[in-house]
């Protein structure tokens, strides 16, 4: 009913699978340092309520803000540049929640230094600059699961006629809740395994730092298992036709999907029994395999309204070649920065 109000596609430079190649690789990226960041804060959170907290990984998380904004850019662009015309009109049709992530999200970057600095000097203030962050960062990815759902589901865009003002947050669909859940857990999880590969790396004494790399790796592995229901649950909720192609009707779509609960076995087998650097490889697969089986869920969402091989291709290699030379140099700069970041301190002599 809905398809003309579609907009009509953007022509694309060059083959559109080098643009699907890249968001792939890109969001597997994003979504690692995401679920460290949202994961990572939340954990940190408990254990600052708690009464565990290790200032020793938890100062990293505006250092974690800043790179999973830079490295949510590239990915971003790849969405616009493939799914633009569903993109876009999600975000108009959401306008206000999806306007404020960004003053949120900048608040949110202010409360994590807050946190780092102030804890000493004033631990109240530190506290709830870090509540802050952890809550702000939860409505961001709650904003984005809206708009992704939006987007890959044009026959709901009737929300708008009703309601132009741009409060029209996906409430009403099906998969909202159990789809965020499933990511919250997910950087939870993610967030535990990255504390338990800090405890490794950190100079502690053994003594001091094996308990917390245990204690992060059950967390890492009893979340997991949390995962096999919450998983389900958001697999049942999403239209027959698209489960079912992850139950025969695409063979590699379904590969994929039994290669997920497979490294979840082994992912609960690893963190249980300690073994961190087969947790930290297979978390690292687990993870590049959700984000494949991500990108075929839109696929077959719009399987009837679009696909990117639809785009007008208007051979231009040239500006697509200026932008890989950019992107290059862009992730350098990002390695250099880092390794600057991360080079032991030396006394001024």
């Amino acid at each position: 009913m809905y398809d003309s109000i579609i907009p009509t596609a953007d022509t694309i430079p060059v083959h559109w699978l080098w643009f699907q190649v890249l968001l792939i690789f890109t969001f597997f990226i994003h979504m690692i340092l995401m679920n460290l960041l949202l994961g990572g804060s939340l954990l940190t959170a408990w254990d600052l309520l708690t009464g565990k907290l290790e200032l020793r990984t938890s100062g990293s998380i505006p250092t974690l803000v800043a790179l999973t904004v830079n490295f949510g850019v590239p990915p971003l662009l790849f969405v616009q540049v493939l799914y633009g015309h569903l993109f876009y009109s999600s975000s108009v049709m959401l306008a206000v929640p999806w306007l404020l992530v960004v003053p949120i999200l900048i608040l949110a970057y202010y409360g994590a230094y807050v946190f780092v600095k102030k804890s000493d000097k004033a631990p109240v203030l530190s506290k709830g600059a870090l509540i802050f962050t952890s809550i702000s960062l939860l409505y961001i990815a709650f904003v984005f699961v809206n708009n992704n759902t939006l987007a890959i589901q044009p026959g709901r865009w009737g929300i708008y006629f009703s309601d132009p003002g741009g409060w029209n947050l996906n409430l009403g669909e099906p998969t909202l809740w159990s789809r965020y859940l499933h990511f919250v857990l997910a950087a939870l999880a993610i967030g535990a395994l990255g504390r338990a590969i800090a405890f490794k790396f950190s100079k502690m004494d053994d003594k001091e730092k094996q308990p917390q790399i245990k204690r992060n790796l059950k967390i890492f592995g009893w979340i997991t298992l949390i995962q096999f229901g919450v998983g389900s649950w958001f697999w049942l909720t999403m239209p027959k036709a698209v489960w079912l192609t992850f139950m025969g009707g695409s063979l590699f779509a379904t590969a994929l999907m039994i290669s997920g609960w497979l490294l979840a076995l082994l992912i609960l087998h690893s963190s249980f029994t300690g073994r961190i650097t087969i947790a930290m490889i297979l978390g690292g697969l687990e993870v590049l395999v959700m984000v494949i089986v991500r990108d075929l869920t839109r696929a077959a969402y719009l399987k009837e309204q679009f696909h990117p091989s639809q785009l007008e291709n208007v051979k231009e290699v040239s500006p697509f070649i200026a932008f890989l030379l950019v992107f290059v140099v862009g992730v350098y700069a990002l390695y250099y920065m880092l390794r600057l970041m991360l080079k032991p301190k030396t006394s001024q002599s």
